[in-house]
C-alpha cells in the first residue's frame, strides 16, 4: 500500500515540475515584453510577476513533498493549480500591451493541464472562469482607459477565447472519458487475468496433488526430487524412506473401503505431523507412500520414520464402527549429489522388501550386502 501512494505521489510531482516549465516560457515571455517595450509597466512590477509565481509555486512544491495534498479528496491539486495559473496569467495580461491577443491562448494551455483529472463539468467551471476573468480585464481597461485597441477588438478576442475554450472542454473531457474506459476494460482483463491465475493453480495443484489423502502424488515427488538432488553440495543427503502399509488389503476385505480410505488419510496426518516444513511425503501409488527429508543422515532418516511408525501403528480408525489398526514397514536409503533417483528408490524397495520378509512393522536400511 505505502509503495503504490509513494508511487502516485511521485507521478504528481513529475506532472508539477512539467507544469514549471510553462511557468518558466512565462517568465521568459514577460522579460522579453518588457525589453521590447510591451509591458505597460515598471520592471519592479515586471519582477512581481515573477516573484509571486515562484512563491506560490514553492508553497505547492511544499505541500506535495509534505504529503500534506493526501488529505484532499483531489491529491492532485488540478482545479487550485488551474485556477492559480489562470490568476496570475489574467494579472499579467493586465500590463500586456499589443500582444496581449497571442498570450490568451495561454488559457486554453492551462485548462490541458487537466485533461486526464477533470471531469466535462470540471472543464467548462474552468473555461467559464478563464472568460470571466478576461472579461473583467477588458472592463476593467475600458473605464480606465488603459487599452488602445478599440472595444470590438477586444470583444474579438474574447469570442475566439470563448470558442476555442468550449471546443477545448469537450474534447479533453471525450480524452478523459476515454482514458476511464480504457482503464475500465484494463481492470476487467486485469481481474479475468487474476481468474484465470487463480484457476491454473488450482488446476496445478490438482495435478500434483492426491485427491484422497490431500499429499503430492508420484509425478510432482519425482520431480522436485530431482530439482533437489541437482541443489546438494559435496557432504550433503537427503534422506529417502520408502513405506508400504501392512495387510492393507486385508483392512479393505474386511472392513470395507472406507475403512482403508481412512487409514491412508491417517497416515498422512501421521506423517505431517512428524516431518519438518522442508522434508516431503508422497503418496507414491496405492498404500505404498515415500519421504524425502533435507539434509539427513541414517541416523536421522530412522529416527523420524521410527516415530511415525510407532504413532501410526498406536492410531485406532474407528469410521466403520471396529477398531481398525494399522502398522508400516519402510526401506531407508539415503541421496547423495549426482545420485540416480530411480537407482536410490530401487535400493530403498529393496530395503522395504526385507523389511516386508522380517515380519513387517520395522525399518531396514538399505545394504548391498542384501542386494
Amino acid at each position: 500500500m505505502e509503495n503504490t501512494v509513494a508511487k502516485f505521489q511521485a507521478l504528481r510531482l513529475q506532472r508539477f515540475y512539467l507544469a514549471q516549465l510553462n511557468y518558466a516560457i512565462t517568465y521568459v515571455v514577460i522579460g522579453a515584453a518588457w525589453l521590447a517595450g510591451q509591458y505597460n509597466a515598471s520592471a519592479t512590477m515586471a519582477a512581481s510577476h515573477v516573484l509571486l509565481g515562484v512563491g506560490l509555486q514553492g508553497a505547492l512544491f511544499g505541500i506535495f513533498k509534505s504529503g500534506f495534498n493526501l488529505r484532499f479528496k483531489d491529491p492532485s491539486l488540478t482545479s487550485p493549480q488551474i485556477v492559480i495559473a489562470m490568476l496570475l496569467l489574467t494579472y499579467l495580461l493586465g500590463f500586456s500591451g499589443e500582444f496581449r491577443g497571442s498570450l490568451i491562448m495561454v488559457y486554453p494551455i492551462i485548462l490541458m493541464f487537466g485533461v486526464f483529472q477533470l471531469s466535462r463539468r470540471a472543464f467548462l467551471s474552468h473555461a467559464g472562469l478563464a472568460l470571466i476573468l478576461y472579461g473583467l480585464l477588458i472592463l476593467f481597461n475600458i473605464f480606465h482607459d488603459t487599452s488602445t485597441e478599440a472595444l470590438s477588438a477586444h470583444l474579438l478576442e474574447w469570442f475566439v477565447l470563448a470558442c476555442f475554450m468550449g471546443w477545448l472542454s469537450f474534447f479533453c473531457s471525450y480524452i478523459r472519458e476515454l482514458r476511464e474506459r480504457l482503464q475500465r476494460r484494463h481492470n476487467v482483463l486485469k481481474t479475468h487475468q487474476t481468474t484465470l491465475r487463480g484457476m491454473m493453480g488450482q488446476l496445478q495443484s490438482l495435478a500434483d496433488t492426491d485427491s484422497l489423502t490431500g499429499l503430492v502424488n508420484r509425478r510432482y515427488f519425482l520431480s522436485e526430487a530431482e530439482r533437489r538432488i541437482t541443489l546438494l553440495t559435496p557432504g550433503q543427503h537427503l534422506g529417502i524412506a520408502l513405506i508400504d502399509l501392512d495387510n492393507f488389503k486385508k483392512i479393505n476385505d474386511l472392513n470395507g473401503h472406507a475403512a482403508g480410505d481412512e487409514v491412508l488419510q491417517g497416515f498422512a496426518r501421521v506423517a505431517l505431523n512428524n516431518l519438518r516444513d522442508e522434508d516431503m511425503v508422497a503418496r507414491f501409488g496405492g498404500e505404498e507412500f515415500v519421504l524425502l527429508l533435507d539434509n539427513s543422515d541414517l541416523a536421522a532418516l530412522h529416527q523420524c520414520v521410527e516415530r511415525i511408525r510407532i504413532c501410526f501403528a498406536q492410531t485406532c480408525f474407528k469410521s466403520t464402527g471396529n477398531e481398525v489398526y494399522c502398522t508400516l514397514s519402510a526401506g531407508l536409503n539415503l541421496l547423495g549429489p549426482g545420485d540416480s533417483l530411480e537407482k536410490v528408490l530401487n535400493q530403498a524397495d529393496l530395503a522395504l522388501y526385507r523389511a516386508k520378509h522380517n515380519g513387517r512393522d520395522r525399518c531396514e536400511v538399505y545394504d548391498e550386502a542384501y542386494a
